[in-house]
This record gives structure tokens, C-alpha cells and sequence, in this order.
């Protein structure tokens, strides 16, 4: 009886082995398969900017030596499966109350987290770049963004430029509850508190668009609650920040003649800014530029006239609970609004 226990034992735990190293192999390529085909998300593991570089290379590390300690683990299992299957049960090593064993098993887990919280402290000195200055500030809306540039008299929502090679600073505001700001391919998350301003510095390393997100749950729509946050040369932000500091260009079809006509007679200007017009409203978006931005509504739509008349009809049919109210207007003015917007480059 007890051979053919032992048998059972040792036949068990072999397979038990095998079983739990293919679940385990399995789980690691199915991450690596998501990571891969994550179409559309930000990829993390391809940083744009110093921190984000910064964070992937201390991930790295920590799944370099982690994947030392589990194929050391595996290693050993393997030996003691091996080599134990056939000693007799009172043969059996003991280590019970074995101190030089119980001080090595206490000592290597120790060395490893040590390890591992002197990377990730290092790390953290070298992603909190000193503030020197904001160049602009972010501010969280429920459910948008702004970015005011204050030194150039402008703001503009859910799109910003910023010049490759050179340190971005940005102040972090917030005027109702806790948002987060984050670009994962530019650097870490840092929270927008209400009466409060934090700071976000770091230097974009690569030209591209880089899509931003909120990261600390703020209401009903935060998972739509994105920006674009584009990186390019010095010479197209110059370029950027003049044309974004001009007054709203003069419409010149016909239909959008007509809007700018209408826009200042219904309540869109007291909520909204078209810098060069009457309206003056501070609630919602600055529309100055409104045509130039690929985005509307934090990026729920792709900014396209259809995309626009839809938004314009029924804002909560397309983000439910938006601030944006609903306001009826004949079809026929409601694409005289849209020409007008979409000629505001």
C-alpha cells in the first residue's frame, strides 16, 4: 500500500508540475499577445518621452529578476521532483529546525525586495524632474480638458502641442473633483486635486500624437475623457502657438456666414469663447480654433461635420450626463452652426 502511495504522490505532483508550468506559459503569452495587439490604446512599451522611458526600463528590470527568481524556482522543483521520486519516505531529508536554512530563506527574499526598492526609488528621483517653471496649465473638467496658456492670452481643449527635445512643464488644476492626468507613452500619472495645483515635468523624446486619458475615476463619462497630445518640431510650434493666439478667422461660405450670424443669439456664448466675437462664456471649451482640433467632446467623436451635427442635436444621446445641454434649432440652422465651427481653424 504505501509503494503504490508513493507512486501516486510522485506521479501526481509530476503532473502538477507540468500543469502548473503550462498555465504559466500560457499566461505569459497571452500578455504579450494583448500588449502586441492593442490596437488604438496607447503602447506603453513604447515610450515617446523621458518618463514614460524612464518606467518602461524599471519594469524591465524588476521582470528581469523576477523571471530569475521563478526559473530558479522551477529549476529546483524540477531537481527535487526528479531526484526524490524515488527515495524511500525515511530517507527523507529534515530540515527542521535547520538555522543556516531559515536564515538563507529569509535573507534572499529580503535582497530581492531590497533590490527591487532601491530600482523603483532611483527611478521616482529621476522622473520627478524639478519644476522650473510651468509653460501652460491643465485643468479637468468633468468631462474635458483645458489647456491654458496664460503668458500667450489663449486656451484651447482636449489638443496641445508641445516641441520634441525640450523639458514640458505643466501645472495640474482641477475645478470639480479628482481627475488624473496622463499621456502613458510621455510619463507617469500624476492626480488634479480641487485647491490645489501639482506639477508634471518631463521631456518628449519623439515626434507623434499621443493620445492622454484621465486615470482616477471622476463620474459617469471619465472612460471618455481623452486627449491628443501631439509632439512636434520647434519650428510647427511656434507656428501652432501663433495661430492659436489669433482671434477666430472671419467665415467666408455662405452657410457659415450665416452661423456666425446666429452662434451670438442663442446660448452657446454663455458657456463658450470665440475670441474676436461677443461671446465670452468660461464653462465649456474655448471654440476659437474649434476646426483645427481632431477631436470632439474629449475625443468621443472624431471631429467631422456629420460627427458635429449629431453632437449639436442631441449631446446626450452621443456622452450621456455631458454638461452640454440640448438646445432645439431647425436642421437648417444646425448646419449653418456646423459650417461656421468647422471653418474656425
Amino acid at each position: 500500500m504505501s509503494g503504490r502511495y508513493h507512486e501516486r504522490f510522485r506521479g501526481g505532483a509530476r503532473r502538477g508540475f507540468a500543469r502548473c508550468a503550462l498555465i504559466l506559459g500560457a499566461a505569459a503569452l497571452a500578455a504579450l499577445l494583448l500588449a502586441a495587439c492593442a490596437g488604438g490604446q496607447p503602447d506603453v512599451l513604447r515610450p515617446g518621452g523621458s518618463g514614460a522611458q524612464k518606467i518602461v526600463t524599471l519594469t524591465l528590470q524588476i521582470v528581469s529578476i523576477l523571471s530569475v527568481v521563478l526559473l530558479t524556482v522551477w529549476i529546483l522543483l524540477a531537481i527535487v521532483i526528479i531526484k526524490g521520486r524515488r527515495r524511500p519516505e525515511s530517507e527523507a531529508s529534515q530540515t527542521r529546525g535547520n538555522l543556516g536554512i531559515e536564515i538563507l530563506w529569509t535573507a534572499i527574499p529580503a535582497i530581492i525586495v531590497a533590490v527591487l526598492l532601491i530600482l523603483t526609488v532611483h527611478t521616482t528621483l529621476q522622473i520627478a524632474l524639478p519644476n522650473r517653471g510651468a509653460q501652460f496649465t491643465s485643468v479637468g473638467h468633468q468631462w474635458w480638458w483645458e489647456f491654458d496658456f496664460p503668458s500667450e492670452s489663449f486656451k484651447t481643449a482636449n489638443e496641445v502641442y508641445v516641441p520634441v527635445d525640450r523639458p514640458v512643464s505643466i501645472d495640474l488644476k482641477s475645478t470639480d473633483v479628482i481627475h488624473s492626468f496622463w499621456v502613458p507613452q510621455m510619463g507617469g500619472k500624476v492626480d488634479m486635486n480641487p485647491g490645489h495645483v501639482n506639477h508634471v515635468r518631463f521631456v518628449p523624446l519623439k515626434t507623434g500624437r499621443y493620445l492622454g486619458e484621465c486615470s482616477e475615476f471622476c463620474g459617469v463619462q471619465h472612460g471618455r475623457m481623452r486627449f491628443l497630445f501631439i509632439v512636434t518640431t520647434p519650428e510647427k510650434y511656434s507656428a501652432w502657438m501663433h495661430d492659436q493666439a489669433l482671434p477666430a478667422r472671419t467665415p467666408t461660405g455662405a452657410e457659415a456666414v450665416a452661423g456666425g450670424q446666429l452662434i451670438p443669439t442663442i446660448a452657446c456664448g454663455s458657456c463658450h469663447t470665440i475670441r474676436g466675437t461677443t461671446m465670452k462664456g468660461t464653462f465649456g471649451p474655448d471654440l476659437t480654433h474649434f476646426g483645427s482640433r481632431s477631436g470632439i467632446a474629449a475625443f468621443t467623436l472624431l471631429n467631422t461635420p456629420q460627427n458635429l451635427l449629431a453632437w449639436l442635436q442631441d449631446p446626450q444621446k452621443v456622452k450621456p450626463e455631458c454638461k452640454m445641454p440640448q438646445i432645439p434649432l431647425p436642421l437648417q440652422e444646425q448646419q449653418q452652426l456646423v459650417a461656421y465651427l468647422e471653418e474656425l481653424k
